[in-house]
């Protein structure tokens, strides 16, 4: 039913992820509230970034295909004239 979600989801989660671990790696060691914040902010802003990209692939995606359509039926609309 949502087949379009799962491999963007799966991207993104992927995504997320690897930047954690990027971001464990630059913070080093360092521990407490503020970096558990910073965490979540990468993953979730990586996570929307991958996301809202793969929506707007698909949405213009077929955007592209309606003007498509709509010149093919301008041309025909106009060649009978």
């Amino acid at each position: 039913m949502m087949r379009w979600l799962v491999g963007p989801a799966i991207a993104g989660l992927v995504g997320s992820l690897l930047a954690i671990r990027i971001a464990e790696h630059l913070f080093g060691g360092a521990q407490g509230a503020l970096v558990n914040t910073a965490k979540v902010s990468i993953f979730v802003t990586t996570w929307t970034a991958i996301m809202t990209g793969s929506g707007m692939h698909a949405f213009s995606k077929w955007v592209r295909g309606l003007r498509q359509k709509t010149m093919s039926l301008n041309r025909w609309l106009h060649a009978g004239r």
